[in-house]
């Protein structure tokens, strides 16, 4: 009995290593691999017999036939500064400096090109020196093209595509407004800037109280995002986002191209929780950001990142930051309410307040339906009912949520409330705002 088990189970033990061999063989690389050397060659056949020099045609077809016999291998970049191995040139072959020092090739389909910017990015970026996955993103040791890509089932930086790719620019570059290639970034920036998001969020301290730190967005764990989340995003066309892209910038790429509300509902009716939970406090910036303004904004925030871990050589700074000169009073004031994103709350240029979710709005009947027309005040309607000092007092003391009038008393704590801003803005600033504020009041105090 014993021996048939012997027998058995090496013959378990073999069929495994023929299956293993089998599935090894079969792998998405060799085929990437082997087809490149295929093409290069073929192309190299063609130029030699267009070519009427003798030993030009010679050499050419003593390449072609090399490439033919090129074993198929893993090819892999050590870049050791950055502590990165990545096997992307196995796949992208024409981009492996050893096998085509050129980095270019005639071929047009995806992976089997060469860089698009040898004379430009790689000479400033050599990719012995930064690999491949510092700027593209992706799972540098995979070779199976999904993983590799970064759409693995647990891997949390996805391939960097289009503009999004720009965001790798800032973990090195402080030169932003200035540096060709990250026009997109800084575009992003100046929304993020004009639209006043930094007076609810921070970037590693500066800004706004009310929500989160955006200063390592980038570095979000999946785990922390739910799945009924992501399941509840649409995507352009209105459809549920792809299983594929439940990653991080399609999830803040969302809070621009969807209505915040449907897709972090969270718990206003207390179903789940012994105290209601408003929705996300986001506003609906679908009529203000467009779908480019989105992607630009969502690739600044991927460039937001604490995890990276650079080395400081690699830095290029930028120039020192300086205010602009002012006209009046109330030009300065305008700066200072858009440098403290005022417009976050109060909307742009003050005209119309955003949504606040169970606070006082226009239109509202129904407690159960109505809490999502709840509206923070619109500047213009508003600030020309104060005389300075009130404005001033408002202005240092803030509006803390306590103080908020909720439409439904049942209903959640309003997300969006004003902070104290006695330590933040003061003096010379705290009295040019007061002055743009009531210029541009409908109703102005009598000086």
């Amino acid at each position: 009995m014993y021996r048939k088990l012997f027998y058995t189970l090496n013959a378990l033990m073999l069929a495994a290593f023929i299956v293993a061999a089998i599935v090894d063989y079969r792998k998405e690389w060799r085929e990437y691999q082997g087809r490149y050397y295929r093409l290069m060659a073929a192309d190299l056949e063609g130029k030699a017999r267009q070519s009427a020099d003798p030993e030009q045609t010679k050499r050419l077809r003593d390449q072609a036939r090399q490439l033919r016999g090129t074993p198929l291998q893993i090819r892999q970049i050590i870049a050791k500064d950055l502590g990165r191995v990545d096997r992307c040139i196995t796949c992208h072959v024409g981009m492996d400096e050893f096998l085509n020092p050129s980095l270019t090739t005639d071929l047009k389909e995806h992976p089997f090109t060469g860089h698009p910017d040898v004379s430009g990015i790689i000479r400033s970026h050599p990719l012995q020196k930064f690999g491949c996955t510092v700027c593209h993103a992706g799972q540098g040791l995979a070779t199976e093209l999904e993983a590799a890509h970064g759409y693995a089932e647990n891997w949390e930086k996805p391939l960097g595509l289009g503009p999004l790719l720009q965001s790798s620019c800032v973990k090195c570059h402080g030169n932003l407004d200035t540096l060709r290639g990250a026009e997109v970034v800084a575009k992003g920036k100046k929304l993020f800037d004009d639209h006043g998001c930094i007076g609810c969020h921070q970037i590693r301290g500066v800004g706004g109280v009310i929500s989160v730190d955006l200063g390592n967005i980038a570095d979000k764990p999946l785990e922390r995002i739910a799945p009924y989340n992501f399941s509840l995003i649409k995507t352009a066309d209105g459809k549920p986002l792809p299983r594929r892209d439940w990653k991080l910038p399609a999830w803040i790429e969302a809070h621009m191209t969807n209505d915040t509300i449907e897709f972090v509902p969270n718990d206003p009716f207390a179903k789940y929780n012994k105290e209601p939970i408003a929705p996300s406090g986001m506003p609906d910036f679908r009529g203000e950001i467009t779908p480019e303004g989105a992607k630009a904004i969502t690739a600044f925030l991927l460039s937001q990142t604490e995890e990276e871990k650079i080395p400081i050589r690699y830095y290029v700074p930028g120039p020192p930051k300086t205010e602009p000169k002012f006209a009046g009073a109330a030009a300065h004031g305008k700066y200072v309410f858009d440098k403290h994103g005022c417009s976050g709350c109060h909307g742009l240029g003050g005209a119309q307040g955003r949504r606040n979710y169970n606070a006082m709005g226009p239109g509202q009947a129904d407690p159960r339906t109505d809490m999502d027309k709840g509206r923070e005040p619109a500047l213009t309607d508003t600030v020309g009912t104060f005389t300075r000092d009130e404005l001033r007092a408002k202005i240092q003391a803030g509006v803390p949520s306590s103080q908020i009038a909720k439409f439904n008393p049942d209903g959640p704590t309003p997300p969006l409330y004003m902070p104290a801003w006695k330590d933040k803005i003061k003096g010379v600033e705290l009295e040019d705002l007061i002055t743009y504020l009531l210029s541009i009041a409908k109703q102005q105090e009598d000086f």
